[in-house]
């Protein structure tokens, strides 16, 4: 199978050689140590150090400030043409994106406390601006759309489920709905414990959830349940434990939960591989994820 059709499969629930393998990105001073560079890190790097690790799926954050967007969409454009893999690109989804309009979170969270009627009115702006950026970068070849909004926290959400149906989840299904139109894949990522709400987003019609940022294997669990051949997960596995004597036990561990059945792509909870994380424990990790 090739990358793209391994990844299409997972969010399928279909049939697939190996478990997908798939991170937002490596940063460069992963890529450094992997490769062993004293140079800087070029297009050609990344590309091997992805390779090395066995990814099929890299993402791509994109800025919704104009001046910022021409390199992302040449970098994004390459990456399509010149490589196999697929290529999510990440937009903002309403709550995280109206958060970047607000001086600070605290002062974010109060005007919504507070039933502050621009709430609606930056969240319609929002919605609309990151749609448009995501429908820019199918244009340019992405596969699949990762709406990013960070709603929670290891303690539940940020604002209340009754907050988030009223004022954030309305947009967030439009968003979904008019990316859906372009038949590609929408996944939602967010960190922390969502399960307070996760019928709801999963009944927003998104095709994957990323992160799986939960305290256990058993929380873990709940939401496979959950979600069990409607929605395909992707991530679960913390950074801290590839510096772990027992990664692969952990791996193990999650793949037991996550991969049985399909519907699930391996990666790390947070989707970046940075300077903490040891690039051979890293590649042992994946090495037996991919022989799982």
């Amino acid at each position: 199978m090739t990358k793209v059709e391994r990844i299409l499969a997972a969010i399928n629930f279909a049939k697939v050689d190996h478990v997908p393998q798939g991170e937002f990105s490596l940063d460069d001073n992963f890529v450094t140590k992997l490769l062993g560079l004293k140079d800087h890190v070029r297009f050609e790097d990344r590309v091997e150090a992805c390779e090395r690790c066995g990814l099929d799926a890299v993402a791509f954050g994109l800025d919704n400030e104009p001046g910022n967007q021409t390199g992302l969409w040449q970098e994004l454009k390459l990456w399509r043409e010149e490589t196999d893999f697929f290529i999510f690109a990440l937009i903002d989804g309403p709550f995280q994106g109206t958060a970047k309009l607000f001086s600070s979170f605290t002062n974010y969270l109060l005007a919504i406390a507070q039933g502050d009627p621009i709430i609606p009115e930056l969240v319609q702006q929002v919605a609309a601006t990151n749609l448009e950026l995501g429908l820019n970068a199918l244009a340019l070849g992405a596969h699949g759309i990762i709406i990013a909004d960070d709603i929670a926290y290891n303690g539940g959400t940020f604002v209340s489920p009754a907050a988030l149906r009223l004022n954030f989840f309305p947009g967030l299904r439009e968003q979904v709905q008019m990316i859906q139109r372009e038949k590609v894949p929408v996944f939602f990522h967010a960190d922390g414990d969502l399960r307070k709400v996760l019928h709801d987003i999963v009944d927003l019609g998104i095709n994957g959830l990323h992160s799986l940022d939960f305290q256990s294997l058993e929380e873990i669990s709940e939401v496979r349940k959950a979600t069990e051949n409607r929605v395909c997960l992707m991530g679960g596995y913390d950074l801290g434990w590839f510096e772990e004597e027992k990664r692969i036990e952990r791996a193990y561990n999650l793949l037991e939960v996550t991969a049985k059945g399909g519907g699930y792509i391996f990666g790390s909870s947070a989707g970046i591989l940075g300077s903490g994380q040891t690039p051979q424990n890293v590649l042992e990790v994946y090495r037996y994820v991919k022989n799982y």
